[in-house]
């Protein structure tokens, strides 16, 4: 994938199931369902291809210290993928606190992602 419009495409929809996967936290936040915990499922699937994609993606249209910016967006990316997988499988006898956490550790991790390729998009120097 050589042409820097796959980039505009990808992040694209890495906006779009990042966004997705915040409301999904959000309603799981507000009931633990089986169909809240499904949406969670999907939304790490989804973000687990974006991963795929990226390590597709040619990093030689990014400018030097966007590649840079790319591997921390996949590592943050791996990171909010774990963290969904775990809260996929949560149960719910779990305690409400062990939840909690796991929300707010999964909503850390989603907004890092979002801030990672916020800096990916930030405009960059170009060294003479």
């Amino acid at each position: 994938m050589h042409n820097p419009l796959f980039w505009i495409e990808w992040l694209d929809r890495l906006d779009r199931v990042l966004s997705s996967a915040r409301q999904d936290v959000a309603v799981l936040k507000r009931a633990l369902s089986p169909r809240s915990l499904e949406a969670i499922e999907r939304s790490k699937r989804q973000l687990a291809g974006l991963i795929n994609d990226l390590r597709l993606l040619d990093r030689d249209v990014l400018a030097v210290s966007a590649t840079s910016g790319a591997d921390a967006l996949q590592s943050a990316l791996e990171a909010t993928v774990a963290q969904l997988a775990s809260l996929a499988e949560i149960r719910a006898a779990s305690t409400p606190g062990l939840l909690d956490r796991m929300l707010a550790s999964s909503d850390a991790a989603l907004r890092d992602s979002c801030y990672e390729a916020a800096m990916l998009l930030a405009p960059h120097r170009r060294r003479a």
